[in-house]
């Protein structure tokens, strides 16, 4: 599946794309001092279903931005009644030394996010922002992502539209390939009025896509459990 933040129309199933208002959203987003990095996640139940994210950052993305994306990711799962465990797995840049949970193999709710400077098999080129591999494996194509946003004058807004982009691809990790909606974040086109959601943080799961989520976790753990 891929995502698409870029202003050409692709053919390729599950893009996303910025129309030509990201510029003015993400002046928006200055003046607004992009205040919602302290907004409180919405109140989680006890037994919250919990994701598991060995992020593997190929890109050596630096580490401020990579906590700032996940943060934005976090929030997004956070309203659709998950909890987010993130691990930095050797080679990432990262100082902290998780070899052994990184070796180990995954658990039913554990997935492979992979952050890459840029896909070397993909036929529509930059265009395209991130892709997955059903049901465990994630990739975002950080190189695409941060030029859109350097044509546009909006280097500042890189980490929440790649926590955005990695909500959107583990999205379809549990969601399917072809889960594209009306609504909410896994819409397949970003206009005026999605830019305006980022930067509110209110560009989210849609209820029912959360319910749907959270049944598929479930059923990976009686799979596991029954084996």
């Amino acid at each position: 599946m891929n995502v698409n933040l870029g202003r050409r129309n692709s053919l390729v199933s599950g893009t996303i794309q910025l129309g030509r208002y990201l510029k003015t959203w993400l002046s928006l987003g200055l003046i607004l001092g992009f205040g919602i990095a302290g907004c409180p996640h919405s109140a989680l139940a006890e037994n919250a279903p919990e994701i598991l994210i060995r992020l593997i950052n190929y890109a050596h993305v630096p580490s401020g931005s990579v906590k700032a994306a996940e943060r934005q990711a976090g929030r997004i799962f956070s309203a659709a009644g998950f909890l987010t465990q993130w691990v930095n797995c050797p080679g990432t840049g990262s100082t902290i030394d998780t070899p052994n949970a990184c070796n180990q193999p995954l658990a039913p709710n554990e997935i492979v996010l992979r952050l890459i400077s840029e896909s070397i098999n993909e036929p529509y080129g930059d265009s395209v922002f991130g892709s997955a591999v059903v049901p465990f494996v994630a990739s975002v194509y950080v190189n695409h992502i941060a030029g859109s946003a350097k044509r546009d004058n909006a280097e500042f807004e890189v980490p929440m539209i790649l926590g955005s982009v990695i909500a959107h691809e583990i999205g379809h990790l549990m969601l399917g390939l072809n889960s594209h909606s009306n609504s909410g974040i896994m819409q397949k086109r970003w206009e005026r009025k999605q830019l305006q959601m980022v930067m509110t943080g209110n560009l989210l799961f849609t209820a029912a896509q959360g319910k749907l989520m959270q049944a598929e976790m479930q059923r990976r753990t009686r799979v596991v459990a029954a084996d």
